[in-house]
């Protein structure tokens, strides 16, 4: 049996946000530019954090430390080490960024058990992190032109035989589009009280629901473990 298991990042795999960390972070250093939604997208602005923290002293050792000492959320290490063993692709898809995702991967040993990782390229150059988007899309128009989540994940399957089965686990408003897109054998996990919930509330409420997909919020990763294997243990004893 085949299987895709599809996780954000953020507030998903780990229980803090990394772009929120750094910013946390350079306050203590530097004010960091201000967030002008009406100007651009969260990568330019990104962009310009890293920039400020490069000139505050923020130095390569520090951002990475940070980014590693994020907490994994509540059995996100279990639950992605069983789905490798019994053979699905684990795709990690999200709008952080290259650097901090793999990284963290690499800290918590869990860089051999993701298939692969989606998401805006970032590089050091002279000590300074860097970030490119991941796209340059017009086509989602609720989506940021950096990624669409729903033609990224298209264009994965697209490149692979079907999958029997496929999970997507998220937390944030850029995880609806895709949801909405998932077949009605699929399984969409939003973690409960974050925006992914409200708005699969909201739609399964009507009459014509734009998900199709199995819906099951979850508190923490057990919940998804239960629920994809249930003839496995769900909490370690």
């Amino acid at each position: 049996m085949s299987g895709l298991a599809v996780f954000d990042f953020d507030r998903t795999v780990v229980d803090d946000d990394s772009d929120a960390t750094i910013i946390n972070r350079l306050r203590e250093k530097k004010p960091p530019p201000e967030w002008e939604a009406g100007n651009h997208d969260w990568t330019p602005y990104m962009s310009d954090v890293f920039e400020h923290a490069y000139s505050a002293g923020l130095h390569q050792e520090d951002i990475l430390g940070c980014i590693g000492s994020m907490r994994a959320t509540p059995g996100v290490e279990q639950l992605i080490t069983t789905l490798a063993a019994e053979g699905w692709d684990v795709l990690l898809l999200t709008d952080a960024n290259s650097v901090f995702v793999n990284h963290w991967l690499k800290v918590h040993g869990l860089q051999d058990a993701v298939k692969a990782v989606i998401t805006n390229r970032a590089f050091w150059q002279q000590g300074r992190l860097y970030i490119e988007p991941c796209m340059r899309q017009t086509a989602c128009s609720r989506c940021p032109s950096n990624l669409c989540k729903s033609i990224a994940l298209a264009q994965w399957l697209s490149q692979r035989a079907p999958y029997t089965r496929v999970i997507y686990a998220g937390d944030g408003r850029n995880d609806y589009c895709p949801a909405t897109n998932l077949p009605a054998h699929a399984t969409v996990f939003p973690r409960s009280g974050y925006p992914l919930d409200d708005l699969t509330k909201k739609t399964l409420a009507t009459p014509n629901p734009h998900v199709k997909a199995k819906v099951v919020p979850w508190e923490d990763c057990y919940t998804i473990l239960h629920e994809v294997f249930p003839e496995k243990p769900s909490i370690p004893a």
